[in-house]
């Protein structure tokens, strides 16, 4: 029995990759959120020489970068939610919503694990759970240079190179 049109299994199996790449996105966001509050309580709490290291703009302006990423990412991720939410073609938002997403849950894991300095390896802190987590993002399902390959030549129109 053949479902759907004949020679289009393909791209039916990369549609439903779609909402995959969607909840991983979802996902970095989360873990990205969650680092960014956990540095943040820690920046504002850890004094040194008499105040807290978040008045240091080496500590602020990265975790306020973090931030703006992750707030740009989740818009990304609701475009894409909600275009395949209303059965339209998404996988340029999803791509761009796991690529962007892991992009900055990484980030703001990094930068977490960076205030934090020493005490970001340890258990207690949850940071190097949210790192090791974040980075996954960038690798699963799909690695990063595979979303650039997709919308490189799918949605830009160029070559492939693979």
């Amino acid at each position: 029995m053949l479902s759907g049109d004949e020679g289009k299994g393909f791209g039916y199996i990369l549609d439903g990759l779609n909402p995959e790449r969607i909840l991983i996105a979802a996902e970095a966001l989360g873990i990205g959120r969650a680092a960014i509050d956990k540095a943040t309580a820690y920046a504002n709490d850890r004094v040194i020489f008499d105040r807290p290291i978040g008045k240091n703009q080496g500590i602020a302006f990265p975790l306020a970068e973090a931030h703006m990423k992750l707030k740009a990412a989740e818009l990304v991720i609701r475009e894409a939610s909600w275009r395949y939410d209303n059965d339209l073609p998404c996988a340029e938002q999803a791509n761009t919503a796991k690529y962007l997403a892991s992009e900055a849950g990484f980030f703001a894991a990094d930068r977490a694990m960076q205030t934090h300095g020493g005490f970001g390896y340890a258990t207690e802190y949850h940071v190097e759970r949210y790192w090791r987590e974040a980075r996954l993002m960038k690798i699963a399902p799909v690695s990063q240079e595979m979303v650039l390959n997709f919308v490189s030549s799918k949605v830009l129109g160029l070559p492939r190179s693979y």
